[in-house]
């Protein structure tokens, strides 16, 4: 989904229609008003009057009239000093939600946007809509995009869809292609042309219906690209990544050929997962969008898809085709026959793993996301009866995971044994000692351990494919005592620098970090979780061998005796524990609140919180020294910052399976993934302590089907 809403504005002003931006009242009061600066009704800007002149660092340009609201902003047509048509995109920094040293942030990064490199080469034209010239005054509270000719007064693709209905798939096909191609060349422009850009290339990152024109002959035109829309967001910007650009791409598509949205505010919105919500005329350019959409193996950049879709067979042409988009494995044997139901399966999980949620609250567009996922394990379709043995290693998450009750007096372990009761398909777990891989098991002795759970720490061994299905991570501690305060002390937050050092004996005393830090000698503990270590050693020492030999030589002790330790009394545990840290799986410490989880800082970033907390008015918040976590609510998972991949300590858990067709781990694994990545099998992992790929609703419950079990 787009990371620019532009109703976020609306609950700053109290508009009829709760979209300021669009409503006609500004327009309105400086009809009745000339010189009026505000709405009569609700305080919104006004908007310009005509003609208004702006003087901008290549000339003037004089107001027209205005079009529309759009983005962020709002679009006016008007015309140089020498007669040449222009477009006017108007931004907004009303003093409600932005003070003085944030308005003018945003003025210097607008005025960045003009100067950035989207050159493309002279006998190419890639459609992508770019200023040429900013107007951003330091005394106003309004500033400007200007654009050259009258492209970016085109209707969108959504006042299009409105006004002619549904696409037919030729013409989906002719949008997707010039798209792919505009993708390609925007995914490919170096990181200077925004802040915002990643190494894997600049995206889009507000992809929709409102932010592509069209014009009589069918050429699409990108515009409002993120990377500016967002400046004038009240609220923290988000990191736009490639890879969404071909989901939303799909979902844009899906809405075209269908003449419906997927989160459509009609009462039955359409759903690509069922099969009946698709036209029927065209069976290649469906599996086409079903990848592009993540819910069958995702490509990897836009210039794959568009090779793809280059090569798909035209609707008339396709008698037969069975969506060969992917490349063809090799024939399995007989026995296997009903592995093709469950390839037929789509990914269901991939659309909500990929569809990065954009908020740590559950917004409408997050719960019907979270609805889109397969509700509860008895509707997982392609399972046949049999013994499927998997494995993860005895201390580690999963084990720990398994033997939660989130939901009931039954542990999860016995509701994913027989995830279908109507099926004797059984899943049991076996572990292995520490010294033993769980990933190798895989490899030697398939036939006893299909595939594995554990948090991907290491390289992945050739030959296994791994596939997500939640987060997880590491939370580093400190006695949580009111007395000796170390949270407060560490103002709630440690760097992964301090931590290196402390964990390799180079600091030896609270002291040693400044004059505010109480005399203690440093007390850390290892814990003895190998997944614990081997993250720890990744993430903090860098899979250094020197400082990995340091760090071996602290003392070891399990986190349930640290946590023991802390918990006692407060005199006696503050003779014994004060001044220690150690960390810990998520999954064994987020909601332990004798101890105060530490906020992580990776070189000059800010550091990121793991752990929320609950308002009074029902918003989050990171928590803070202050808090006294055993009288608040259970806290929360901030799980913004793991998938956003910005908490310095977070790593994926994964199942791991063969990539040999031939290998019963390469059926039951992804089928195994299926039944968690269900709404209920998402729940689960997430009152346990986990991350999910998608957050379910504040008020869900388990579906009759489990709770009955």
């Amino acid at each position: 989904m787009p990371i620019v809403d532009p109703n976020t504005l609306a609950k700053f002003y109290r508009c009829t229609l709760n979209a300021p931006l669009g409503c006609q009242k500004p327009i309105e009061t400086i009809e009745k008003i000339p010189g009026a600066k505000f709405c009569l009704e609700c305080g919104f800007p006004t908007t310009l009057p005509v003609p208004t002149e702006l003087r901008g660092s290549l000339g003037t340009y004089r107001i027209s009239e205005i079009l529309r609201s759009q983005g962020m902003g709002r679009l006016y047509r008007g015309q140089t000093s020498n007669g040449q048509s222009v477009v006017v995109k108007e931004y907004l920094l009303p003093k409600q939600y932005f003070n003085a040293a944030e308005a003018q942030q945003r003025r210097t990064a607008l005025s960045q946007v003009t100067k950035g490199n989207l050159t493309a080469p002279k006998d190419r034209e890639f459609r992508l809509v770019s200023p040429s010239d900013t107007i951003a005054d330091p005394k106003s509270d309004r500033v400007y995009l200007i654009f050259s000719g009258e492209i970016a007064a085109l209707p969108t693709l959504k006042q299009v869809l409105s006004e002619t209905g549904a696409f037919c798939a030729s013409r989906v096909r002719q949008v997707l292609n010039q798209m792919l191609q505009s993708l390609h060349f925007l995914h490919s422009q170096p990181s200077s042309f925004v802040s915002e850009a990643i190494s894997s290339g600049t995206a889009h990152g507000n992809l929709g219906l409102d932010s592509l024109v069209i014009s009589d002959n069918d050429y699409v035109y990108v515009c409002d690209l993120a990377s500016w829309e967002q400046l004038f967001v009240p609220a923290p910007n988000q990191v736009a990544l490639p890879k969404q650009d071909l989901i939303d791409l799909g979902v844009m598509a899906f809405a075209l050929w269908t003449g419906r949205a997927i989160h459509s505010a009609s009462d039955a919105p359409l759903n690509p997962r069922e099969a009946q919500h698709w036209p029927q005329d065209d069976p290649p350019l469906r599996d086409f969008l079903l990848r592009l959409l993540g819910l069958d193996t995702p490509f990897n950049s836009a210039a794959e898809a568009r090779q793809a879709l280059i090569k798909l067979p035209e609707p008339e042409t396709a008698v037969g085709f069975q969506g060969n988009l992917s490349p063809s494995p090799a024939k399995p044997k007989s026995r296997k026959y009903w592995l093709l139901s469950l390839l037929a399966l789509p990914l269901l999980g991939g659309l909500l793993w990929l569809l990065l949620p954009r908020s740590m609250s559950n917004t409408d567009a997050e719960i019907t996301r979270f609805k889109l996922l397969i509700p509860s394990f008895a509707d997982v379709n392609g399972i046949q009866p049999g013994q499927y043995p998997y494995t993860g290693e005895a201390l580690g998450t999963w084990t720990t995971v398994l033997d939660k009750k989130p939901a009931s007096d039954r542990k999860i372990r016995e509701l994913l044994t027989q995830p279908k009761l109507d099926t004797a398909a059984i899943f049991n777990y076996r572990t292995y000692a520490p010294q033993r891989s769980p990933f190798d098991e895989v490899l030697a002795a398939n036939a006893k351990a299909n595939f594995a759970i554990a948090t991907l720490s290491t390289q992945l061994p050739e030959g296994l494919i791994q596939e997500a299905i939640a987060y997880d991570g590491l939370l580093v501690y400190v006695p949580a005592y009111k007395s000796q305060n170390l949270p407060s002390a560490l103002q709630g937050k440690i760097s992964l620098a301090q931590l290196q050092q402390i964990f390799t004996g180079q600091l030896t005393n609270w002291k040693q970090l400044g004059a505010n830090f109480p005399d203690l000698p440093i007390k850390p503990y290892r814990p003895m979780e190998p997944e614990a270590l081997r993250l720890f050693q990744q993430k903090v020492l860098g899979n250094d061998p020197n400082l990995i030999a340091q760090f071996n030589k602290i003392e070891q002790r399990s986190t349930f005796n640290t946590l023991r330790s802390i918990a006692v009394g407060e005199k006696q545990g503050q003779k014994t524990e004060a001044g220690s840290i150690s960390f810990g799986l998520l999954t064994k410490t987020w909601d332990q609140c004798k101890i105060y989880p530490l906020a992580i800082a990776q070189k000059n970033a800010d550091p990121v919180q793991p752990l929320l907390r609950e308002t009074t008015n029902g918003t989050t918040q990171p928590i803070s020294p202050s808090d006294n976590l055993c009288l608040e609510k259970r806290p929360l998972l901030n799980i913004s910052a793991f998938h956003r991949e910005t908490y310095p300590l977070s790593a994926p858990l994964i199942i791991a399976y063969p990539r040999d067709n031939n290998l019963p781990g390469n059926v039951s694994g992804p089928l195994f993934a299926n039944f968690l990545k269900t709404q209920d099998g998402q729940y689960l992992l997430q009152q346990a302590g986990l991350v999910p790929l998608q957050a379910a609703p504040k008020n869900y419950t388990l579906s009759p089907s489990m709770l009955n079990r």
